[in-house]
């Protein structure tokens, strides 16, 4: 190797080919990560190469946090070297690397709780070290949430002396604040400042706190939390939310009248009507972070996260974004949430996946339009 070493995937050291066809049929968990899981891991800010790269070294379930690890500490080694050499700039984007890669060993592994809660510790450290070179910089903050903390991470980007508004950003059932940081720099650069957080049953919360099917309480604590910011205008404040984000994003505005606007993204109206279709990690994964014993009672869990009720008292704006092929949580769910919640209308893309990572900028660059129009933020001034 050169005097500049490489983490381990770089394409001097990682195989070009995917792993066989017979290796992907053995293993249907890992054949779906394969099919399925690419557009998401490279639009939140993992290299693509990195993805198959990766899965080129996983035949069996059991190997995925394990290898997805072994990706990460190439960056962890990158990052290092980069620090004593005074490159801070890559070695931020390094540790940021590393910190997703460690996110997505543990993101839905529970097959093995002490392997995921040792990447889980590890993605946190690794993220940490990397916010602040993102632009705007990321400083994580504590939102007071019953009697303990939420972890989130908050950015205010530059406009010029006026408060920006700010948009409460929800991770949903197996993402977390980091993963969000590529959607929230598109709020960023039109002049709002972004709170991503760690709600329960997330991130670094998912080892305190279970699930909370009325988010609206988490939604509220953040809202309190950006009231005491001197560098942001909470009275301005809208709501994301992702996935079962999306569902987080639609009871905060159901009740806290507080958020002036709101974007619910490839979230359900209510989460057991999809339940037998959902992949096998996504059912394991609730049960997990609910603290269910078992399928029957995360079944009866998913039916309380639901907007039965709720809907109807959504009258501010939200914009109800949706992809028309999403395996996930079917395009008819958006349409009841559209046609009930009298402040929403629908944006749905026909051949979007779920999350719409098919369609990432023209979605997000359309969202992040929207949300500016309802928050009226001042334009930041050009970066450089």
């Amino acid at each position: 190797m050169s005097e500049m070493q490489m983490p381990e995937t770089d394409e001097t050291q990682m195989p070009e080919t995917d792993m066989s066809e017979t290796d992907r049929r053995a293993d249907p968990l890992v054949a779906a990560a394969a099919a399925h899981w690419g557009p998401r891991f490279a639009h939140n800010g993992t290299d693509y190469l990195d993805f198959t790269r990766t899965l080129a070294r996983i035949s069996r379930w059991e190997e995925w946090c394990r290898e997805w690890g072994r990706t990460a500490e190439g960056y962890e080694t990158l990052a290092s070297r980069a620090e004593s050499a005074g490159h801070l700039t890559t070695a931020m984007a390094a540790w940021r690397r590393a910190g997703l890669a460690w996110h997505w060993a543990k993101f839905v592994f529970v097959v093995d709780p002490a392997q995921q809660r040792a990447a889980h510790e590890r993605a946190v450290a690794s993220y940490v070290k990397g916010a602040p070179g993102l632009h705007p910089p990321a400083e994580r903050v504590l939102v007071p949430y019953r009697g303990t903390n939420l972890p989130a991470y908050l950015r205010v980007p530059r406009t010029g002396g006026e408060l920006p508004p700010v948009v409460v950003m929800a991770p949903g059932l197996d993402s977390v604040k980091e993963e969000l940081q590529t959607t929230a720099g598109y709020f960023c650069s039109r002049g709002m400042a972004t709170l991503a957080l760690d709600g329960p049953g997330q991130g670094e919360s998912e080892y305190e706190l279970p699930i909370e099917p009325a988010y609206e309480q988490v939604g509220t604590a953040a809202l309190d939390f950006l009231t005491g910011r001197p560098d942001v205008d909470a009275s301005r404040a809208g709501m994301f939310g992702v996935s079962l984000g999306g569902y987080y994003a639609a009871r905060a505005m159901a009740f806290d009248d507080r958020f002036s606007a709101g974007v619910e993204l490839a979230g359900p109206y209510r989460f057991d009507l999809d339940w037998d279709g959902l992949p096998q990690m996504t059912r394991d994964t609730l049960r997990h972070r609910s603290r269910c014993a078992d399928d029957d009672a995360a079944r009866a869990f998913a039916g309380r996260l639901t907007l039965e009720g709720a809907a109807q008292r959504i009258t501010r704006p939200l914009l109800v974004v949706h992809g028309g092929q999403d395996r996930i949580v079917r395009p008819s769910q958006a349409e009841r949430l559209a046609a009930e919640a009298p402040g929403a209308e629908l944006l749905m893309i026909d051949d979007g996946n779920h999350g719409l990572t098919n369609h990432a900028f023209a979605s997000r660059s359309a969202f992040a339009d929207w949300m500016a129009d309802h928050l009226r933020p001042v334009a930041p001034p050009p970066a450089g």
